[in-house]
Parts: structure tokens; C-alpha cells; sequence
């Protein structure tokens, strides 16, 4: 089946007529009670969309999902501030009211005749294979297909993401997470694969602009030394006509000067530095991802949720 890629999040907001004015509303009220949110329906979306052009889904089972993913949370319009925005730990009791958005998010859905198909993914999206999710505890296929996709775009967001009261995890060690729930038989990890697989295209992506940068750097500084020796020369023997042609090669700005070039060479010296050591960590990231996608593929041979579902 032809890949077939959407803009879902142009100009920061879904191009997708399918959203009327009022549920485009509710998602944008979400977003102004809570930043952290707002960037995790964006998140998730982007996510979901990336699985599913992984997959090769078709058109319309992509727009149906990335639908889905951009009401996943819409529930949570009804959950209290003071819960939604805590700085911190949920408690027990407080957690009982946030899983609630689930339910809330299904009852919105049921409220707009296009968006009921929709209502029991939004509703599901926290379920587990093995019935330990909420709110229903569904167990296997129960679950439908679209909800574990989005589950595991919204737990791979959740984790990465920096929030109120952490910071975000590294991708590998979000996936290391996810694929311990994937052994626990609480998500799927065939689904999980065509994520890493995206995600490792995306790292190779950036390895590949990091040592393009560390090379245009090295030609930068090696420019910024034969000007540093230049004017170490004319310090020493003063200003002269060759001098003055030499310099007069680099076209160099007015008021460019010794000092000017010291100041470059430092902060162009840092950069090259800074851009080896995010070299060295997309590279270890790459490794490791190899190693997680084997696992992953691994794991989802032995799936058997959806027997009635190519993927």
C-alpha cells in the first residue's frame, strides 16, 4: 500500500476540516488551562501520524487516527485545575479524578454526531492487553486497534516530554520503558517497532546534520587560525602592506579585529566541542535503538490481538 503522508500539524494546528468550531474549541480550552498539555496533544498527534505512515496505512485510516489522537485528552477539560495543573505526584484520590478524562472524553465525542465512531478510541486509549487499564479494563482485542496506536504514541510522548515536575526522558529509555509494559503484555510491541523504526531514521537524520556541522565548524576554525596567526604577526612586527593584503583575502566586516577573532575562535571552538558530544550521544541513541527494534520485532511475532488486522 502507497505511503501516504498529511500536514496534521501546519501552522501548529491540525489542517483537518473534519474538526467543527465547537470541538475545536474544547481542544483549544484544554490548551490554555494547561501548556504542558497542549504540547502533548501536539505531540501525540505527530506521533501517532508517524506510526501509522510507518505502517502504510491507508489515507483515510490515517486521518481517522490522527483524529482520534487529537481528542485523546479532550476529556480533561472537565478535570479540576488544581488536579490537571498540580506540580507534582498525583495522589491516590487525585489520580482516580484524572483517569476520569477518559470517560469525559468519550461523553464529549457522543456529543457531535461526526465524532461518535471516534468516542469508544478516545474512551480506550489507556487500556491494557492484559485488563489492567482504565477505565474499563479491557483485555486483548477488546481494545480497538486504534486506541493501542495511540496508546503508544501517548506513553512514548509522556515520557519524553518535560512537564511540570520532570524533566523528559531520553528516546531510548522511553522505549526501554515501553517495552518492559510490551513484556507485561500491556501494549503492543509490534506496533512499538514501526515507531522505532521512525525514530531511527529521525537520529540518523541528526547524525548526519551533526557531522555536517562539526565539518563546517573545522573549516570555520581553520580560518580563524590563519587569521590568528596573521594577527599574531602583525602584533609582533606591526602593520604592513603584506599584512594588509592577507587580511584583505577574508573581505572581513569593519571593526574586525584581533580581539574580535579571539572571541570567535573560543565560541566557534565550544560549538565544535558541543556539537562532537551530541554526535557521540545520537550515535550511542542509534545503538541502542538497533538493539530495542530487534527486541521489539521479536516480541510482536508472538502477538496475537488483532488476528483479523494486517500490521
Amino acid at each position: 500500500m502507497k505511503r501516504t503522508k498529511i500536514d496534521v500539524l501546519g501552522s501548529k494546528r491540525m489542517n483537518v476540516q473534519d474538526l467543527d468550531e465547537e470541538i475545536r474549541a474544547e481542544v483549544q480550552i484544554l490548551g490554555a488551562l494547561d501548556i504542558f498539555t497542549d504540547a502533548h496533544v501536539l505531540g501525540v498527534t505527530k506521533t501517532t501520524t508517524k506510526i501509522c505512515e510507518e505502517m502504510e496505512v491507508s489515507y483515510e485510516f490515517l486521518k481517522h487516527c490522527v483524529l482520534c489522537a487529537y481528542l485523546h485528552d479532550v476529556g480533561k477539560i472537565k478535570v479540576p485545575s488544581e488536579v490537571l495543573q498540580k506540580n507534582g505526584k498525583l495522589t491516590e484520590d487525585e489520580f482516580k479524578i484524572m483517569k476520569m478524562h477518559t470517560v469525559y472524553g468519550y461523553e464529549i465525542c457522543m456529543e457531535y454526531p461526526n465524532f461518535k465512531n471516534l468516542a469508544p478510541i478516545v474512551r480506550a486509549h489507556h487500556e491494557s492487553f492484559d485488563g489492567s487499564g482504565y477505565p474499563d479494563g479491557l483485555v486483548g482485542n477488546q481494545i480497538p486497534f486504534e486506541a493501542s496506536i495511540i496508546k503508544v504514541a501517548d506513553v512514548y510522548d509522556a515520557l519524553t516530554q518535560r512537564r511540570q515536575y520532570k524533566e523528559g526522558y531520553k528516546q531510548s529509555q522511553a522505549i526501554g520503558i515501553m517495552l518492559d509494559d510490551a513484556r507485561k503484555n500491556r501494549m503492543s510491541a509490534r506496533i512499538m517497532s514501526y515507531l522505532i523504526n521512525y525514530l531511527l531514521r529521525e537520529v540518523a537524520a541528526r547524525i548526519e546534520e551533526h557531522e555536517n556541522n562539526i565539518e563546517q565548524f573545522k573549516e570555520q576554525l581553520s580560518v580563524l587560525h590563519e587569521l590568528e596567526t596573521i594577527y599574531k604577526s602583525i602584533y609582533d612586527r606591526g602593520y604592513t602592506k603584506k599584512s594588509q593584503r592577507k587580511l584583505e583575502r577574508y573581505n572581513l566586516s569593519p571593526g574586525y579585529d584581533m580581539s574580535t577573532n579571539a572571541n570567535l575562535l573560543t565560541a566557534k571552538q565550544k560549538a565544535l566541542e558541543k556539537e562532537r558530544e551530541w554526535l557521540e550521544f545520537c550515535k550511542e541513541e542509534y545503538k541502542t535503538l538497533k538493539k530495542q527494534l530487534a527486541e521489539a520485532v521479536s516480541l510482536g511475532k508472538k502477538e496475537k490481538w488483532y488476528p483479523n488486522i494486517s500490521y
